[in-house]
């Protein structure tokens, strides 16, 4: 029998009530789709190296968050719980699409350096108390609602004002990423006190692990494809590495405040725009094309 572990007088639910996680199962059409689906090489490149630690990094939530759900007793935690583990499966199932693709795309070094972040994500689970453990999808979802709300808000910098169905599956990817981006963050402190727990996970392991992993995967990508062999694309390259770095970097401080949650003002109103603006998905029809697929 499992040993429950006692709640602290944080457990609830801190998402707003006027914020519904709805999962959601749009299809899109990417024939027509550019391989440099964004704005330039850069930003597509680096969104298509997030995507390859996308399917482990949810599978990850999904089994972590269901694992300690019995610690739970909040009712509407618990919903928003559910909510969240529907929405990164059908996440997962896109990602695993995309990236079978990007596989297709003349790229051998992916699948070991899927091996590679499985087996690290595994070996930490496996040395990790209670505490750490449940830091990892609460770190996962930090980055993940970083880059949701950075694709958003600067939408111009990662398209260039294009407009296509990879757009707007990132677009919809983004909107879910921010609806509940507090679940996993509530998990924890419903379960640990010591917050700051999150602020340490952060720096010594998934900041830098992201780090390499993120700028690593683009690096080779962009080195494949010819991109980096003439010297004229370098200093783009290094731009976009500088104008995205605080992206992955910032925020992480925050968690040592006991009294921080993941919403605020300007998020809801961040939230609210892009639901209206997404509102014209409907329905799109996956095909096979010879492009890589969006974060």
């Amino acid at each position: 029998m499992k040993k429950r572990i006692p709640q602290t007088e944080t457990a609830h639910s801190s998402t707003p009530e006027d914020i519904a996680i709805e999962p959601r199962r749009p299809e899109f059409d990417f024939s027509g789709v550019s391989k440099y689906w964004l704005k330039d090489p850069f930003t597509s490149q680096f969104m298509n190296a997030v995507s390859i630690v996308v399917p482990h990094s949810e599978r990850t939530v999904i089994d972590i968050v269901r694992k300690y759900a019995d610690n739970i007793s909040d009712a509407k935690l618990l919903r928003d719980m559910d909510a969240l583990i529907r929405q990164e499966g059908r996440h997962t199932l896109m990602h695993l699409r995309c990236n079978d693709l990007l596989k297709k795309c003349g790229y051998p070094a992916i699948r070991p350096f899927e091996r590679f972040h499985q087996f690290f994500v595994g070996m930490l689970r496996k040395i990790s108390s209670p505490a750490w453990e449940l830091a990892m999808p609460a770190a996962f979802e930090h980055f993940t609602s970083a880059i949701s709300r950075d694709f958003i808000v600067n939408h111009t910098f990662w398209t260039g004002d294009q407009s296509n169905a990879a757009i707007d599956f990132t677009n919809w990817h983004a909107l879910e990423e921010l609806e509940h981006q507090a679940v996993c963050f509530d998990v924890f402190a419903a379960l640990e006190r010591r917050t700051w727990l999150l602020t340490l996970s952060l720096f010594f392991i998934w900041m830098p692990a992201m780090l390499v992993s993120a700028y690593g995967m683009q690096f080779y990508f962009l080195l494949k494809d010819g991109i980096l062999l003439k010297r004229k694309n370098w200093g783009s390259y290094l731009k976009f590495i500088l104008e995205s770095l605080q992206m992955l970097t910032r925020g992480a401080l925050k968690y040592v405040d006991k009294g921080f949650r993941p919403w605020n003002l300007k998020d809801v109103q961040i939230y609210q725009a892009q639901k209206r603006k997404i509102q014209h998905i409907t329905t799109y029809h996956f095909l096979t094309v010879r492009m890589p697929f969006p974060f």
